[in-house]
């Protein structure tokens, strides 16, 4: 029975920087993928196929907005098949990058479903010998949550794997949830002529966004074509004549697809024959403060473990925890700190947040100031023909940035600057002696900052 180092069970976000981490400090990985490509969700179902799917619908927005850049593009079209093909090429591009990466590193790949037995003994598919490590890392993601309750049949009643690989844009489509997934995807298809709604049973869409903000989202999500019903449940699903007859709200109505968005759970396959158990904390596998989990040896991080389920999440966690099994000299000290994951929503407009948001001040009772600055006041914004939108942030009384949310054009790369200040605990009057070149995105967050201590010009 070959030995390892370390062998990492999935080639994710999180899977594949740790096998690299470790790889570089001279130790013998392995890393063992069920799926038949690298990457995990993010890369094959997830973060980067939505967002080349959403960059062509932004593209298509754009050619039907010409003529406000006086410029003439009448009745554009698209070729769906066209924009699969592109998504295709990025994520293959982006396989193939991460495939060699491991290869230049010396890193084994296994290719097949990992089973983990006591004593970190691996059985792999496809291979007749298991293997073993000194040390085992569960980096197994996560796969779509659909409630039993729901119909099985795949070609209608689709997850959003089938919506990512769907042959047509369907005529209409509803969507169960309204979460990032429900949002992202409803504006992709609603974009393309879809006519879609959005049901969500919460009082809002996009859980844990600042309420305030969510509200004032909705009816531009609506402008733009979608329709959307927070409050509400999806009582029943049906298949009549190949068509989906859904019970909302007491009333029946038709759809062509629907794409049931309602959450993720984390993905046990690899304990299917198993014989250890693992220790699970509502859903999740339970890990101390050093991602060790119940089973002496084995590691888990990423989805599979407290904590958003989000790409950058997990690679965080592998960052985490290889520093605590080698580099710092007090490494036992270095812990996760999941209170600055940023999170960002890739719809127009975009959305991003970090940090606490005011419903969370208002209900710990923490005193707080606020500061916004509007897209429609920045010169770049405003070139780029991107003027809806803000910036709010929430400054301490000693003027240190406890949250921000941002809704408008490259919100996901400006809320870095949010993720910074509050991370290195940075005082806003430090913040304020930087140079922010003009004109530029990033203004508005200094411009915001500057507004929560009274001292804004615009």
């Amino acid at each position: 029975m070959e030995k390892f180092d370390l062998i990492v069970i999935g080639g994710g976000p999180g899977g594949y920087p740790l096998a690299l981490r470790e790889a570089s400090k001279g130790k013998k990985i392995a890393l063992v993928e069920s799926e038949s490509e690298l990457g995990g969700t993010c890369l094959n179902w997830g973060c980067i196929p939505t967002k080349s799917l959403l960059a062509s619908a932004a593209t298509f927005r754009s050619l039907k907005k010409a003529s406000e850049f006086g410029l003439s593009c009448d009745n554009p079209s698209f070729d769906w098949q066209k924009i699969l093909k592109r998504k295709n090429d990025i994520t293959l591009q982006l396989r193939q990058g991460i495939l060699k990466l491991l290869e230049n590193k010396g890193v084994t790949i296994f290719k097949g479903k990992a089973v983990l037995n006591k004593n970190k003994i691996v059985k792999i598919s496809g291979y007749e010998e298991p293997v073993t490590a000194d040390k085992v890392c569960l980096c197994v993601g996560s796969v779509p949550f659909v409630p039993p309750v729901f119909p099985v049949n795949r070609n209608i009643f689709w997850t959003s794997n089938e919506a990512l690989i769907a042959d047509k844009v369907p005529e209409s489509l509803l969507i169960v949830g309204g979460g990032v997934i429900g949002t992202e995807l409803g504006q992709v298809f609603c974009e393309f002529g879809s006519k879609v709604c959005i049901v969500e049973m919460l009082p809002q869409i996009l859980t844990g966004l600042d309420s305030a903000v969510a509200k004032r989202l909705t009816p531009v999500f609506k402008k733009g074509g979608l329709e959307i019903l927070t409050g509400k449940k999806v009582e029943s699903l049906t298949e009549v004549d190949g068509r989906a007859k859904a019970v909302i709200d007491g009333k029946e109505r038709t759809f062509e697809k629907v794409l049931i968005s309602v959450g993720r759970r984390v993905n046990m396959s690899f304990a299917q024959g198993s014989d250890i158990e693992l220790e699970l904390e509502r859903g999740l596998i339970k890990v101390d403060d050093f991602y060790r989990t119940s089973e002496p040896g084995v590691y888990a991080l990423g989805d599979a473990i407290k904590g958003p389920m989000l790409a950058h999440k997990a690679s965080y966690d592998a960052m985490i925890l290889s520093n605590q099994w080698n580099e710092c000299e007090d490494s036992k000290k270095i812990k996760a700190d999941y209170s600055l994951v940023p999170s960002c929503v890739y719809t127009h407009p975009e959305i991003a947040w970090v940090g606490k948001n005011e419903d969370n001040l208002k209900e710990l009772n923490i005193e707080y100031k606020t500061g916004r600055s509007m897209f429609s006041a920045n010169g770049k914004a405003l070139t780029a023909g991107e003027g809806e939108g803000q910036v709010k942030v929430l400054l301490s009384a000693d003027d240190k940035l406890l949250g921000a949310v941002i809704w408008g054009p490259e919100a996901g790369n400006i809320i870095n600057e949010a993720t910074i200040l509050a991370g290195f605990k940075l005082s806003c009057e430090e913040y304020g002696m930087l140079i922010h070149p003009h004109p530029t995105l990033s203004e508005a967050f200094s411009e915001a900052v500057e507004n929560a201590r009274g001292l804004g010009v615009h």
